[in-house]
């Protein structure tokens, strides 16, 4: 009798959620940047990197930020899309900070890795550079355990040219980027310095006072994988159940392309899925940024959100094309085996589970493993949406858990380890699709964060034996 009493109040409650549309309970205000600066850069602002200045700070624009609750390291990456950006991959120390602050950022691991040269603007070259070797830390045994007696192309002959999101794995400790090796100054200028690449980096407890963070791994991505490296957005880090922490694939996607790279990290293997569940959908293409910037950007598979361990060590891998309202779903048993791709697995394998809703387009989605609830970064609607994935998807099921005209462009959001849901609204669209200049003071970059459990305390995604 107690459970279905508070069913149907949980019924009750969840319905007037939907009919009111939002609740906007328990979201902190984190970190904006009206101009991005960087702790003790090692150039003046204006020197010239080429013909470039090497600081612009209305150029700088947070797109990515992954928390480490460990070490209390927060990762902050800018694009380069602008010129002026002295470092990409960058990261703050969040007990350095109070809330609604602008913190510093500096180059991470180092400056010396970020810094570009002025011959990478020389000339608009379709092929990688090859790069002057500088001091980096490498983890023990890094030669022997990935190269082997062959050292060839060094490890050390590369720069970090242009990142775009963190992907944080709390479990190792690690940092997993892609580097796109592409400066992408609008439409009509593009320098290919380097393939592109994942780089994996350690995350030890004590980063914020010692900031070493030696180098794991550096992989390029084969050519025959990609044709717009640019594409590259997020990395999901699947590890095998009771496996060491390099027993594990990663899904890296690239929305250019519309197709999803699996790497087995253990044997060093590449393969590739383009199915077209992960195109675009024309009529979703077009939005509207900040209320009067009007763009059209045709956005495939954005990320992979891997849900719960089944007895079979798989897992439910969730994903949807940026320009798309609706969800697909496969199971990871298909991702991992490289015998079926690319053309000789079922294409029913990859299915669709519902459809999200209008002006539902989402940048990025997140599944919270400690309550089983998929979260959604909206790039349209201003909002933050979650589905309680024990439910079917549909637009009754799914909840807003935040709404603001804050949220002009939502281009991140995770899960941490202590149960908060962060999320960073960003200028992607209007920095990337245009060469108008930023005007910071009309819109903020903004880093948001909430308790998971007060985020959906009150809509549909809150399933009823949380209080049984």
């Amino acid at each position: 009798m107690k459970q279905y009493v508070l069913l149907v109040i949980w019924v009750f409650f969840g319905y007037l959620t939907i009919v009111k549309g939002y609740k906007n309970y328990g979201v902190e205000d984190m970190y904006y940047w009206k101009d991005v600066y960087y702790e003790n850069l090692p150039y003046e602002d204006d020197t010239l990197i080429g013909k470039y200045p090497y600081h612009i700070p209305a150029n700088n624009d947070v797109v990515g930020i992954g928390y480490h609750a460990k070490s209390g390291l927060m990762l902050a990456t800018v694009g380069r899309i602008r010129a002026g950006v002295p470092s990409t991959l960058n990261a703050f120390c969040v007990a350095d900070y109070d809330k609604e602050s602008s913190p510093k950022l500096w180059g991470f691991p180092n400056y010396r890795r970020n810094t570009l040269k002025s011959y990478f603007y020389e000339g608009f070259d379709k092929y990688p550079r090859q790069l002057n070797s500088d001091y980096t830390t490498y983890s023990a045994g890094y030669y022997n355990h990935f190269f082997g007696s062959d050292k060839i192309n060094s490890i050390g002959q590369y720069s970090i040219i242009s990142v775009y999101h963190p992907n944080i794995d709390d479990q190792c400790n690690r940092l997993y980027v892609v580097d796109t090796g592409v400066l992408s100054y609008g439409v009509s200028e593009v320098y290919n310095v380097q393939n592109p690449a994942i780089i994996v980096f350690d995350l030890p407890s004590n980063g914020c006072q010692r900031r070493q963070f030696p180098v794991i791994r550096r992989k390029e991505i084969p050519s025959n994988f990609w044709k717009n490296p640019v594409g590259f957005v997020y990395i999901a880090i699947d590890h095998q159940a009771k496996k060491s922490c390099d027993d594990v694939f990663l899904y890296i996607t690239n929305t250019f392309d519309s197709s999803l790279t699996v790497y087995d990290y253990k044997k060093g293997n590449f393969w590739a899925f383009n199915d077209p569940s992960m195109r675009p959908i024309i009529s979703d293409a077009k939005n509207v940024f900040n209320n009067y910037f009007n763009y059209e950007i045709r956005l495939g598979i954005m990320n992979v959100a891997l849900g719960w361990v089944d007895n079979s060590g798989n897992r439910n891998a969730y994903f949807a094309p940026g320009s798309s309202t609706l969800e697909y779903i496969v199971s990871t048993k298909l991702l991992k085996n490289s015998r079926k791709t690319p053309f000789k697995y079922n294409p029913l394998e990859f299915f669709l589970i519902g459809h999200r809703g209008c002006n539902s387009q989402a940048f990025k989605q997140v599944f919270d493993s400690a309550t089983g609830i998929m979260f959604f970064a909206e790039l349209q609607s201003k909002k933050i949406r979650c589905w309680n994935t024990q439910l079917p998807l549909n637009t009754d099921t799914i909840a807003t858990v935040f709404e603001s005209e804050a949220l002009q462009f939502v281009s991140e959001i995770n899960v941490d380890e202590d149960g908060y849901l962060w999320f960073h609204s960003s200028h992607l669209p209007f920095t990337y699709l245009s060469d108008i200049p930023l005007n910071m003071t009309n819109f903020t970059p903004t880093t948001f964060r909430v308790r998971i459990f007060k985020a959906i305390r009150g809509t549909a995604c809150e399933y009823p034996y949380f209080y049984i």
